[in-house]
C-alpha cells in the first residue's frame, strides 16, 4: 500500500526544516558518511564526525598523525576534514592485519579508498611499525589519534613515542577506550588522561588536550 500524499508532504517538509537546522559541517558530513561508511572498519558514526569535526577545526597548516589505519575508513574522516588549508595526515600503520588480528595485506584497500573518496593528497601514509617511525620522527603534531595495538605497553609506547611532538593545546585522542579493551583503558584512565586537559568522551573516543603554558595542568 503507497503512502498517503498528505503523509508524504508532512515527511518531506519534516526533513527539509531539518535540513534547514543544519550547520554547514553538519550538512557536509551527512553527504559524505555514505563513503566513509562503506569503508571496513571499526568506528561508530558518532566516532567519525568527531574525528571529522576535530580536524575540521584545526589550523590551515595543521599536521595530523594517525596510528593505526587498517583499511582507511578512519583516515577519510581526518582528510574529508582536512580539505580546506595545506593539512596533512601521516597514517602511520605496517598494513599486515596488525596485532591480534588475521594477517592481510590492506595496503592496497587503503589506497583505492582513499582514492575513491577524492582524498589521496592529503594523506601521506608511512608503512611500518610506529615505535619505528617515532625514532626519527621531528615534526610538530597538532592532532595526534592512536589507535594501534591494543595492548597496554604498546598504547603507552604510542603516546610516549609521539606525544613530546604534539604542540602545546594540540589534540590527542585514542580509540577503544571502553571494557572491551582493557589494555587501552587502563592505559587512559592510569597514565594518560591525567596528562591532558579538556578531557572527553565520544563513545569510544577518549580525547583531550596537551597543555600549555596557562594552563593548571601545564608539563
Amino acid at each position: 500500500m503507497s503512502t498517503p500524499l498528505i503523509t508524504r508532504v508532512g515527511l518531506k517538509i519534516k526533513k527539509i526544516a531539518r535540513e534547514w537546522k543544519e550547520t554547514p559541517a553538519e550538512r557536509e558530513w551527512r553527504q559524505i558518511w555514505a563513503l566513509v561508511d562503506s569503508i571496513e572498519g571499526w568506528l561508530y558514526p558518532s566516532e567519525g564526525k568527531w574525528l571529522f569535526d576535530a580536524a575540521r577545526s584545526l589550523p590551515k597548516d595543521s599536521t595530523i598523525v594517525e596510528i593505526g589505519s587498517f583499511k582507511g575508513r578512519s583516515t577519510c574522516c581526518l582528510a574529508f576534514g582536512s580539505r580546506e588549508g595545506n593539512k596533512r595526515i601521516f597514517a602511520i600503520d605496517s598494513f599486515d592485519g596488525g596485532p591480534g588480528l588475521p594477517r592481510a595485506h590492506s595496503f592496497p584497500d587503503f589506497s583505492q579508498n582513499l582514492q575513491r573518496c577524492g582524498l589521496s593528497k592529503y594523506v601521506e601514509p608511512i608503512v611500518g611499525m610506529s615505535g619505528d617511525v617515532a625514532k626519527t620522527w621531528g615534526k610538530p603534531i597538532h592532532f595526534l589519534f592512536i589507535d594501534g595495538s591494543h595492548a597496554y605497553e604498546d598504547v603507552l609506547a604510542d603516546f610516549a613515542g609521539f606525544f613530546p611532538y604534539v604542540v602545546p593545546g594540540g589534540v590527542v585522542a585514542f580509540h577503544d577506550v571502553n571494557e572491551n579493551w582493557p589494555g587501552v583503558l587502563k592505559a587512559w584512565n592510569e597514565d594518560i588522561e591525567h596528562q591532558l586537559i579538556e578531557t572527553g568522551n565520544c563513545e569510544g573516543l577518549g580525547y583531550g588536550r596537551k597543555p600549555g603554558l596557562g594552563d593548571s595542568k601545564s608539563l
